[in-house]
């Protein structure tokens, strides 16, 4: 995945100690994706040294305890440095929470990867990142049961290859308390390797939607299959090399004209969109069927894909569906 412009490596794409790796939460409340009232944190710790909850989380609150500072090996606070201050940017006080001040660019700035871009930065409603940028120095603020002012720096250990945890303390809503949730990830060595002639890869794509109705939004989702089919290569590296993400996806989707003889054969309805990957490699397109089938009709409509693997780039054949 990339967060403005700079690629970065998902937390179950095998990413390696020394890349950007996206540690991502998404935020779901009855069935929606929601913005917390206040995201508070992202911490991370080794799995091994943290197997038991009660090792970094305190019994009365439920929350980190202050005893964590210990084994903390990095912190992320929200991006920004809110309203200009010092003060405790936590504290429910003039509008001091994160849900007052999503389009501010105080709170959420451009990621930019330097030494303290350490922060959690939001990509879409209830979508959110840290970057674990391990080719840096990085470090980070650790401000749980601390003033904002007089928190603890915390120098990036997270640099061995082993399993993690990372602990996202969140406040859901106004009226309710302060709670964690708590993810996994693991760190791999760099997967470096080479090879001896010329890659030869292969792709197949599948559309999984193929009926869609008026007045739905959905994601189009576009699934991708790499083979590698030099015989000379290991199974071992095959299964590295297929382990790598494709990037740089986007999507294009036109409409069948009925009356092509009057008409072009094709209306065009979007072109070149961006499009979000998973970590399988599938290509997903959130796509608003009343906009467009509102404006142009329901009807037959086909969707084309594009991305790119290592230096070779890639267009699907066009995936026909209908909106009814």
């Amino acid at each position: 995945m990339q967060l403005n412009g700079v690629t970065l490596v998902d937390r179950h794409n095998r990413p390696s100690v020394g890349g950007k790796v996206a540690i991502r939460t998404l935020f779901i409340n009855n069935g929606a994706f929601i913005d917390p009232y206040d995201v508070s944190a992202c911490t991370i710790f080794t799995k091994a040294a943290n197997i038991s909850p009660d090792s970094i989380v305190e019994g009365d609150d439920g929350l980190l305890s202050s005893d964590a500072t210990s084994v903390i090996a990095m912190s992320f606070g929200i991006s920004g440095n809110p309203l200009g201050t010092r003060e405790d940017p936590h504290d429910g006080i003039d509008g001091r929470v994160t849900s007052n001040n999503l389009g501010d660019l105080a709170w959420f700035p451009a990621y930019v990867p330097g030494n303290q871009a350490s922060g959690i930065f939001r990509v879409g409603t209830g979508d959110y990142i840290a970057v674990l940028d391990g080719s840096l120095d990085l470090s980070g603020g650790y401000t749980i049961r601390y003033p904002y002012s007089a928190g603890v720096t915390v120098t990036n250990t997270a640099s061995s290859v082993q399993d993690y945890i990372d602990v996202w303390t969140v406040k859901l809503f106004e009226d309710s308390e302060y709670q964690i949730f708590i993810n996994n990830f693991s760190l791999y060595n760099d997967n470096f390797t080479t090879i001896t002639e010329p890659l030869l890869v292969t792709t197949r794509n599948r559309l999984i939607n193929k009926k869609l109705r008026f007045g739905e939004k959905i994601d189009m989702k576009i699934t991708t299959d790499l083979t590698v089919q030099n015989r000379t290569l290991s199974e071992e590296v095959k299964n590295i090399l297929k382990d790598y993400p494709i990037t740089g996806a986007s999507v294009t989707i036109k409409k069948v004209n009925d009356d092509s003889v009057n008409q072009e054969a094709w209306t065009t309805v979007l072109e070149d969109e961006p499009a979000s990957v998973t970590t399988d490699n599938t290509i997903l397109y959130n796509y608003n069927t009343f906009a467009d089938a509102d404006a142009i009709g329901v009807g037959t409509y086909f969707i084309v894909a594009k991305y790119s693997f290592l230096t070779q780039n890639f267009v699907t054949p066009p995936f026909y569906f209908t909106i009814t």
